[in-house]
Parts: C-alpha cells; structure tokens; sequence
C-alpha cells in the first residue's frame, strides 16, 4: 500500500496548459489602462492571484516549496485587496510588501516555467507558449522592481511610475525596455534605476535570441522527423 502510495506522489503530472495561463497574463496586462482605484484594483488583483494559482498547480512542487508559494500568493492578494477597499492606509509598507512579494512570487514563477520548458523532452506549441509567458512574466518582474525603487526614490525616473490613480506607468516602462523600444520618455536617473534599466535590457535582448529561438526551432525540427 505504501509504495502504491509513493508511486503516485512521485508520478509527473500531466504538462501544465501554458495557453490559459498566456491568455490571463496578456488579459492583466491589457487591463492595466483601464485600472483606477476601487473595483478596478480588485479585479487586477484578482487576476494576479489567478494568474499565481496557475502556475502553483501546474508543479508537482515539495510540501514545503508549495505552502510557500501558496503562501505569498495569499498574503500578497489580502494586502492588494486591504489597500484596495482602504481597510489599510496606502502607505510605504504595506505597498512596498506586496510589490516584493508579488516580485519574489514571479521571479520564481519565470525560473520555474524556464526550467521546465528547458527539459521538455519534446516541443509542443505549448511549450513554446511557456517560453513566452516566461518573457511576459520578466516583464511583470521587473515592473514590480522599478515599483520597489520608486517608492523608496520618487525621484530615481524621470517622471512618475506609479500615480494614485495608475499602475500603467510602470508596466509601461518595464515592457518597453524588455522589448528595447527606448522611446525616451521615461528613463532612470539613479544608478539603481540605470542598472535594473539595463539588465532589462540585456535579458529582453538574449531570451528571445536565444531561448524562444531554440524552443521554435526545435518544434520545426520535430515536424519533419517521422511518426514512429
């Protein structure tokens, strides 16, 4: 019975479905203009933490590695949503909470989907699905670093990240130096700023070079090899 047991706890797990997961992160991130304070904060807030459930489900993760990220999706969300009906005043701590755990929570998040699409015994377009979520999610990341460096320097960018009423800045910013578009409107000032800017920079320049590159080129290679 014990061995019927740890057969099934040690069983892969059917491959995570990137596409639902794909569609809801797009879906965050063409919401975010329309985003304002009340109702608006809650749904954003209800879509990350889905976009968290997603992922969390799709590991076999140890006990221990689960209940953490179980726990800092919850966390995270209760804060989000206390801030949001102003239950808590939005003030640097509670704020700056929830930006470092959401930016713990996807930066795993990207590491853990990057490795599991890296040992894909085969490409699926689902795999490579997974590449690109992986990319939506640095994007994602590294807004919720130049929030962190915002709120303890409002002075670090040219202009405002994050307003009272919108987060788009912010996202804004982050996604248009992940895809190097510079358009020059808003740029760093602290070096902190300038180096986060430029890592950015450099992984939005390498990932889909080299690891997106890879993961489609070997879905066409595995096309043409014969059925077996």
């Amino acid at each position: 019975m014990m061995a019927v047991d740890s057969s099934f706890i040690d069983r892969p797990i059917s491959p995570p479905q990137y596409n639902q997961l794909l569609i809801v992160i797009v879906l965050r991130l063409l919401i975010i203009p329309f985003v304002h304070r009340g109702l608006g904060d809650i749904v954003a807030s209800v879509l990350v933490f889905y976009i968290t459930f997603l992922i969390v489900q799709s590991y076999q993760l140890k006990r221990s590695l689960f209940i953490f990220f179980v726990f800092i999706a919850i966390v995270g969300f209760l804060v989000d949503i206390m801030l949001a009906l102003g239950w808590i005043a939005s003030e640097i701590t509670p704020i700056l909470t929830v930006q470092i755990i959401y930016a713990l929570f996807f930066g795993s998040a990207a590491l853990l989907i990057l490795q599991r699409v890296l040992q894909a015994s085969r490409v699926t377009m689902d795999i490579v699905r997974g590449g690109v979520c992986v990319y939506l999610l640095l994007g994602y990341f590294w807004s919720l670093l130049y929030g962190i460096v915002y709120i303890l320097d409002t002075n670090a960018f040219s202009s405002e990240l994050v307003t009272e009423t919108s987060y788009s800045n912010v996202l804004y910013f982050s996604f248009i130096t992940l895809t190097t578009l510079g358009y020059g409107d808003i740029v760093p000032v602290t070096e902190i700023a300038s180096i986060l800017t430029v890592l950015e920079a450099l992984v939005g320049q390498i990932y889909p070079a080299v690891f997106i590159a890879l993961l489609v080129s070997g879905y066409l290679a595995h096309q043409h090899l014969p059925e077996e």
